[in-house]
């Protein structure tokens, strides 16, 4: 069969002229995609390429080590953005300097060097925004990538990069407490705030340093919870009336223990049972969670069904379900810890419950002493407070009132706000 084809092909010369087309096209598509076959084992071999989309907080870090890199001095190309600065010698939020000016390359094509290497960035903008768009860019109905190519294998070389970016965006030195809170899936910084000292927050006595204390021992005990089988987590809630320092003790707590925060808030509709469980779970080591007013998210056990919304059982999971993250701190505070159900604060979830009631005469006096160094006017001034009458606030709000004037401060009514 083989031979009588052969002579049917020799003997054709149509057959044999075909044949031959095939053979040759063959052996031409196989050449047109010789270049590209080089092309990508080059690449395999001697370039790393990077992609950095704005949901990630890479990003940021990335925006601003760009407009500090010396290419800036030739880009002719840029996009701004501006970035508050706070004020250091001041913490309240409203002490904030007027914004500084970020120029980074613009969308396009940019070359550059890094460490004596050829970098090629491309920023790319793209139509229609994602969920989780970090960069705010969302809303406006677009996002953006960065993509590095660097001529290099050395995947160090772009963990140096992406850690030399993160240290210009948070300076080694700076001590203030990052603030994080969520968008779509995705942590996102939204703020800093200065150390605030422990004793800035006038607890009943004892309480701060029994808190701080059970933090510490908590860090230092991972292999006892491993050894005993124990999930590896802590939950702590703060229940009282309100302005008696919930929150900032958690803030004073987050700056003792240099700690950053992530609040979580509950009550966003973007926010969903598996969106939670992944927040809860990307955490980073030396973190808190925060949950403020806890009671005014689940009113009761159930909620309607709504897909874009936690439910309370998707919070339980969150906590301390099977796929729950190990490692974490967990924050909850409350005004009305009757009201939440007996599931949320069982031990497990909640491992410590702490009640910052109103002021007692012992902080009432010092209270009054980091106001006015004067011992015998702050007694007289604790000698007004009866069965807890008024909130750490009310006080502070009433020797803020009469900075200037100690004994006003003493002998004026102290109104209830």
């Amino acid at each position: 069969m083989w031979q009588s084809l052969m002579d049917q092909l020799s003997s054709n010369q149509f057959l044999s002229g075909g044949a031959l087309l095939a053979v040759v096209g063959v052996i031409f598509t196989y050449l047109r995609r010789v270049p590209s076959h080089i092309w990508d084992w080059t690449k395999r071999r001697l370039i790393t390429v990077v992609d950095v989309p704005d949901r990630d907080e890479a990003f940021k870090w990335l925006n601003v080590w760009l407009a500090q890199h010396p290419y800036q001095k030739r880009c002719r190309l840029w996009t701004v953005q501006t970035k508050r600065q706070r004020n250091e010698n001041d913490i309240g939020d409203s002490n904030l300097k007027k914004p500084q000016v970020i120029l980074s390359p613009a969308p396009g094509l940019h070359f550059l060097f890094y460490r004596h290497r050829l970098m090629i960035l491309r920023r790319e903008r793209r139509e229609g925004g994602e969920k989780g768009s970090t960069s705010g860019t969302g809303a406006l109905g677009f996002y953006e990538t960065f993509n590095f190519t660097l001529f290099s294998r050395n995947k160090q070389i772009v963990l140096d990069l992406l850690e030399e970016a993160r240290q210009v965006y948070h300076p080694p030195l700076d001590a203030r407490v990052t603030i994080a809170s969520h968008d779509y899936g995705s942590w996102i910084a939204v703020g800093k705030r200065l150390p605030r000292p422990m004793e800035s927050v006038i607890l009943a006595d004892g309480l701060a340093d029994r808190i701080l204390e059970d933090i510490r021992r908590f860090q230092k005990s991972e292999s006892w919870y491993n050894d005993r089988g124990i999930p590896y987590r802590r939950g702590y809630l703060l229940h009282g009336a309100p302005g008696n320092g919930k929150s900032s003790l958690v803030i004073a707590l987050a700056s003792t223990l240099q700690f950053d925060i992530y609040t979580l808030n509950l009550s966003s509709h973007s926010l969903s049972n598996e969106g939670l469980l992944e927040l809860m779970s990307s955490i980073p080591t030396n973190s808190m969670i925060l949950i403020e007013d806890i009671d005014c998210v689940f009113l009761q056990r159930k909620k309607a069904d709504d897909k874009e919304s936690v439910t309370f059982s998707g919070l339980l999971n969150a906590i301390d379900g099977v796929m729950a993250s190990e490692g974490r701190i967990l924050f909850m505070t409350t005004n009305h810890v009757e009201t939440l159900d007996p599931a949320l604060i069982r031990p497990g979830r909640v491992d410590l419950s702490l009640e910052l009631a109103n002021a007692s005469r012992d902080q009432m006096e010092r209270l009054f002493l980091r106001f006015f160094p004067l011992p015998e006017v702050a007694k007289k001034f604790a000698e007004r407070g009866d069965s807890n009458e008024w909130s750490m606030a009310t006080l502070q709000g009433h020797l803020l009132k009469y900075r200037d004037d100690p004994i006003s401060a003493l002998t004026n009514p102290i109104f209830v706000s």
